[in-house]
């Protein structure tokens, strides 16, 4: 039988009025231990139950009867979004559960079927899982131990997350189509035509545009070569001018040499 923690149970017969419900926790016993020795770090929103598991243990030689109440707060989940289990024995154990806000006590109606002694454990364990719409958030657990007179033994807390489904999903990425030959959203874009697309060109437009004759061998005709052959020329010819004048200059400047005649 699971119970869903928004509702308090009514059809639980078990219940007799010795097996009074503990209200809130006042006090603890000195020499009793509670301790969570199994809790899920996060639980999934929509996935499978997981457990908590509660142990108690004392140092007093007396054993006694335990009673086991479950304190849960919820932050970010609705508290009618838990789905809270009882198990012992691989069965369900009836429960009573009562709610307050965000805050819920799931109570056993009965007493635990061991016997708290020195030396001696008694265990609780809870099934938990969250509704598949439930938000991501924290839920506290705070389990604690009753005497069969409605006494706090001890009690003790433990936190986990919860992870709902709008966190778990990821949207698929979104591929850009790629522009089609002349089509772009930038404004400055034009079509390359097919000379850059290497696309043979249109029959109409060899007819319209006029074409320049390529050179024989498939390049365009260079006047570099001529032209450097021909400032060559011009330059060789210039310097044997200067020197040409520069030699004539020196001879006009020569004195004439001077002659003697013999006497007679």
């Amino acid at each position: 039988m699971r119970h869903r923690v928004a509702l308090v149970t009514t059809a639980l017969a078990v219940a007799a009025a010795n097996l009074a419900l503990p209200g809130r926790a006042t006090a603890v016993e000195p020499g009793s231990e509670v301790t969570i020795t199994e809790l899920p770090a996060t639980f999934g929103a929509g996935s499978e139950g997981r457990t908590l598991t509660v142990v108690a243990s004392t140092d007093r030689v007396r054993c006694r009867k335990v009673r086991w109440s479950l304190v849960l707060r919820v932050d970010g989940p609705d508290v009618g979004q838990v789905d809270v289990g009882r198990v012992e024995d691989d069965g369900d154990f009836p429960v009573r559960v009562e709610t307050d806000g965000d805050v819920a006590r799931i109570t056993d109606v009965q007493f635990d079927p061991g016997e708290l002694c020195r030396g001696r454990t008694v265990t609780a364990r809870y099934r938990i899982s969250f509704d598949d719409d439930a938000e991501t958030g924290q839920v506290r657990f705070q389990p604690q131990a009753f005497d069969a007179a409605g006494k706090l033994l001890q009690e003790t807390s433990g936190q986990s997350s919860v992870v709902g489904q709008q966190s778990q999903a990821t949207e698929a990425p979104t591929e850009t189509p790629s522009p089609t030959p002349g089509e772009s959203d930038d404004p400055e874009y034009s079509d390359p035509g097919p000379e850059a697309t290497g696309e043979p060109e249109p029959a109409e437009s060899r007819d319209t545009i006029g074409a320049v004759p390529a050179a024989s061998n498939g390049g365009t005709p260079s006047l570099l070569g001529p032209g450097l052959i021909v400032g060559a020329v011009l330059v060789f010819l210039g310097v044997a001018l200067l020197l040409r004048l520069r030699m004539r200059s020196r001879e006009s400047r020569r004195p004439a040499p001077t002659r003697f005649h013999p006497i007679r």
